[in-house]
């Protein structure tokens, strides 16, 4: 099955996609680096494609975006499919999903916020941090959880701020993670 929406990006922007599943529901699929674009860019496609699964596959990018996108997913109670390597704003994307889907032998990595650096480069800064705190309070994860996020990401015998494994963490707080088998990729109808 098919969804005439195609395909979407503009420049500098991640790339989205549309196409209906078995069930009839329409999936975007949001991939590339997530720029300072996006968060606006997400919302449009949302308004105008209503989808009910957003497929994940990333390395990352501006976390200002992931955060909107996130909260975005959060409030519209979409689920979340990681379908192929998922890391840092693309793994806080997809904490955000009513239901957190993974294909097998995904990873899905994370580290904590740096404005700039990126992971495995400094400490992040307060403003970041407050920012982080928000999105995680936002996506109603316990105060505990967010602790073991931080010790996860900088506790004792971490190597800086450097990448773990999310997947392993959201099982860890009993999210709701479904795993599957990948599925067939169709190409999208322009």
């Amino acid at each position: 099955m098919a969804f005439g929406a195609g395909h979407v990006s503009g420049a500098g922007a991640a790339e989205y996609s549309y196409r209906t599943n078995e069930r009839d529901e329409v999936v975007m699929r949001l991939s590339g680096r997530i720029t300072s674009m996006d968060g606006a860019i997400f919302l449009a496609e949302v308004r105008e494609h209503e989808p009910r699964i957003i497929e994940l596959e990333g390395p990352g990018g501006d976390m200002l975006s992931a955060v909107r996108i996130g909260v975005i997913i959060h409030e519209r109670y979409l689920r979340t499919h990681a379908v192929g390597t998922c890391l840092s704003a693309c793994a806080y994307i997809w904490i955000s999903g009513l239901k957190m889907i993974a294909d097998e032998g995904v990873e899905i990595s994370n580290h904590l916020p740096v404005a700039i650096q990126g992971a495995s480069v400094g400490r992040p800064d307060d403003k970041t941090i407050a920012i982080f705190g928000w999105y995680l309070g936002k996506l109603n994860i316990s105060v505990e959880m967010m602790s073991a996020f931080l010790d996860a990401a900088m506790g004792p015998g971490v190597d800086g701020n450097g990448y773990f494994d999310m997947l392993a963490f959201a099982s860890y707080w009993n999210a709701p993670i479904e795993m599957r088998v990948p599925a067939p990729t169709y190409a999208a109808i322009e």
